[in-house]
Protein backbone atom coordinates (compact mmCIF):
# COMPACT_ATOMS: atom_id res chain seq x y z
CA UNK A 1 0.00 0.00 0.00
CA UNK A 2 1.46 3.46 -0.86
CA UNK A 3 1.19 6.49 0.69
CA UNK A 4 -2.05 8.23 -1.07
CA UNK A 5 -3.84 4.68 -0.40
CA UNK A 6 -2.68 4.49 3.62
CA UNK A 7 -3.78 8.09 3.95
CA UNK A 8 -7.09 8.17 1.96
CA UNK A 9 -7.74 4.69 4.30
CA UNK A 10 -6.60 6.35 7.42
CA UNK A 11 -9.10 9.13 6.60
CA UNK A 12 -11.88 7.22 5.58
CA UNK A 13 -11.43 4.97 8.98
CA UNK A 14 -11.17 8.12 11.06
CA UNK A 15 -14.60 9.55 9.98
CA UNK A 16 -16.14 5.70 10.44
CA UNK A 17 -17.15 5.68 6.67
CA UNK A 18 -17.06 2.64 4.59
CA UNK A 19 -15.32 2.34 1.37
CA UNK A 20 -18.87 2.03 -0.22
CA UNK A 21 -19.62 5.70 1.74
CA UNK A 22 -16.57 7.61 0.78
CA UNK A 23 -16.69 5.90 -2.95
CA UNK A 24 -20.18 7.55 -3.60
CA UNK A 25 -19.86 10.65 -1.43
CA UNK A 26 -16.81 10.79 -3.99
CA UNK A 27 -18.48 9.78 -7.00
CA UNK A 28 -16.33 6.56 -7.37
CA UNK A 29 -17.51 2.69 -7.52
CA UNK A 30 -16.56 0.89 -4.23
CA UNK A 31 -14.21 -1.17 -6.35
CA UNK A 32 -12.09 2.08 -7.83
CA UNK A 33 -11.63 3.22 -4.33
CA UNK A 34 -10.55 -0.19 -2.88
CA UNK A 35 -7.98 -0.26 -5.90
CA UNK A 36 -6.78 3.37 -4.77
CA UNK A 37 -6.50 2.44 -1.29
CA UNK A 38 -4.65 -0.73 -1.47
CA UNK A 39 -2.38 0.81 -4.08
CA UNK A 40 -3.45 -1.43 -7.08
CA UNK A 41 -3.79 1.95 -9.27
CA UNK A 42 -3.68 5.78 -9.09
CA UNK A 43 -6.56 8.27 -9.17
CA UNK A 44 -5.97 10.88 -12.01
CA UNK A 45 -5.37 14.96 -10.47
CA UNK A 46 -9.04 15.69 -10.58
CA UNK A 47 -10.35 12.71 -7.89
CA UNK A 48 -7.35 13.53 -5.56
CA UNK A 49 -8.93 17.03 -5.36
CA UNK A 50 -12.40 15.75 -4.45
CA UNK A 51 -11.00 13.26 -1.83
CA UNK A 52 -9.27 16.13 0.08
CA UNK A 53 -11.87 18.64 -0.78
CA UNK A 54 -14.52 15.90 0.89
CA UNK A 55 -11.86 15.60 4.33
CA UNK A 56 -10.38 19.00 3.98
CA UNK A 57 -7.75 18.38 3.81
CA UNK A 58 -4.40 19.19 1.12
CA UNK A 59 -3.63 17.18 -2.01
CA UNK A 60 0.27 17.27 -0.36
CA UNK A 61 -1.18 15.51 2.66
CA UNK A 62 -2.85 12.99 0.73
CA UNK A 63 0.25 12.95 -1.65
CA UNK A 64 2.68 12.09 1.21
CA UNK A 65 4.44 15.71 0.56
CA UNK A 66 3.66 16.78 3.94
CA UNK A 67 2.50 15.31 7.38
CA UNK A 68 0.79 18.52 8.19
CA UNK A 69 -3.14 17.91 6.63
CA UNK A 70 -3.70 21.23 7.21
CA UNK A 71 -5.33 23.04 3.94
CA UNK A 72 -3.00 26.27 4.47
CA UNK A 73 0.41 25.85 6.14
CA UNK A 74 2.46 28.86 7.37
CA UNK A 75 5.04 29.81 4.42
CA UNK A 76 7.21 32.88 4.53
CA UNK A 77 5.45 35.68 2.40
CA UNK A 78 8.61 36.95 0.99
CA UNK A 79 9.12 33.53 -0.26
CA UNK A 80 5.69 33.46 -2.40
CA UNK A 81 6.24 36.86 -3.91
CA UNK A 82 10.03 36.62 -4.43
CA UNK A 83 10.85 32.33 -5.91
CA UNK A 84 14.16 33.30 -5.74
CA UNK A 85 14.21 33.37 -2.50
CA UNK A 86 12.36 30.40 -2.05
CA UNK A 87 14.64 28.44 -4.39
CA UNK A 88 17.27 29.86 -1.73
CA UNK A 89 14.97 28.44 1.30
CA UNK A 90 14.50 25.46 -0.23
CA UNK A 91 18.22 24.47 -0.99
CA UNK A 92 18.92 25.53 2.67
CA UNK A 93 16.35 23.33 3.69
CA UNK A 94 17.76 20.56 2.10
CA UNK A 95 21.69 21.01 2.80
CA UNK A 96 22.97 18.65 5.49
CA UNK A 97 23.07 20.21 8.75
CA UNK A 98 26.04 20.99 9.52
CA UNK A 99 26.06 23.64 6.69
CA UNK A 100 22.71 24.62 7.45
CA UNK A 101 24.41 25.51 10.95
CA UNK A 102 27.47 27.18 8.90
CA UNK A 103 24.45 29.36 7.09
CA UNK A 104 23.32 30.35 10.62
CA UNK A 105 26.25 31.74 12.25
CA UNK A 106 26.74 33.77 8.95
CA UNK A 107 23.56 34.89 8.47
CA UNK A 108 23.76 36.06 12.39
CA UNK A 109 27.01 38.50 11.38
CA UNK A 110 25.21 39.86 8.43
CA UNK A 111 22.20 40.87 10.62
CA UNK A 112 24.40 41.80 13.31
CA UNK A 113 26.43 43.97 10.98
CA UNK A 114 23.21 45.77 9.85
CA UNK A 115 22.17 46.16 13.25
CA UNK A 116 25.21 47.92 13.86
CA UNK A 117 25.04 50.35 10.30
CA UNK A 118 21.52 51.12 11.61
CA UNK A 119 22.67 52.40 15.19
CA UNK A 120 25.71 54.34 13.66
CA UNK A 121 22.96 56.09 11.30
CA UNK A 122 20.99 56.96 14.01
Amino acid sequence: MDILGKRIRYLREKYQLSQKQLATRVNLTNAQLSRYELGERKPDPEIIKDIADFFDVSTDYLLGRTDNPDLIEEKNEESLLDPELGVFFKEIKNAPEDRQEQLRKIWEIIKSEGNREAGDKQ
